[in-house]
């Protein structure tokens, strides 16, 4: 009898045993539901995880009252979550009008100012109750942090934020996105199913869907 032969079948053979454990284990913690708690996406695009991350992304506009009053919860998440997770925005694009306040999200990351403009403009918009809807009331936003006119309007209107507001326009309807805030996991589900009634509830279904997906990239 060959006994290094022997021995490694038998070493696959409980590698597979607690590889399937695990998978069993953690699929009997889940315990929030498809369209109770979330919503499987009819297009679902499954996000080859690199690095090992798993990415959890909002979609939200800045004239939305909820993604405002949302932004000091996804600020806990954001410095709370699992190594595994990367957390990122993406304004919504239902249409042309919502285009200008997404060039602003764009412009500022494009100029590295997006950490220190993205509250100012909530700010600006639900507590000065200004609409930002042209450039001479948005570029202040950007002068108080030493941007300059031409930086300002080769950004806003460059073929990066172009680009960028493809993609978000595209993936605002391939994500079908009916409202704000909405947090997509890893392109494949939505936070937003019938029995979700609070940011505390979206964050929890949000959480346990980021570790499904995370555990099954590990157990392929």
């Amino acid at each position: 009898m060959n006994t290094s032969k022997t021995w490694r079948w038998v070493f696959c053979f409980t590698s597979l045993f607690l590889v399937t454990a695990d998978l069993i284990n953690a699929q009997n913690q889940w315990q929030y539901q498809e369209n109770k708690h979330y919503r499987v996406l009819p297009l679902a695009d499954t996000l080859k995880i690199e690095n090992e991350q798993v990415e959890v992304l909002e979609v939200f506009a800045y004239s939305c009252n909820h993604c405002f009053n949302f932004e000091s919860h996804l600020d806990q998440y954001d410095k709370a979550k699992p190594s595994y997770v990367n957390f990122t925005r993406m304004p919504v694009i239902y249409s042309d009008a919502y285009k200008v306040h997404a060039r602003i999200y764009y412009a500022a990351e494009s100029l590295g100012k997006l950490e220190s403009i993205h509250k100012e403009v909530f700010k600006a918009i639900h507590l000065d109750r200004k609409q930002l809807m042209n450039v001479n009331e948005i570029y202040p936003l950007f002068e108080k942090h030493g941007v300059s006119k031409s930086e300002f309007e080769n950004s806003f209107r460059s073929f990066t934020v172009e680009s960028k507001l493809s993609r978000a326009a595209r993936l605002t309807s391939k994500y079908k996105i009916r409202s704000t805030p909405t947090l997509v996991i890893n392109g494949k589900y939505t936070a937003n199913g019938t029995a979700v009634k609070t940011f505390e509830d979206m964050l929890a279904v949000t959480k346990e869907l980021a570790q499904k997906e995370y555990v099954l990239s590990q157990n392929p």
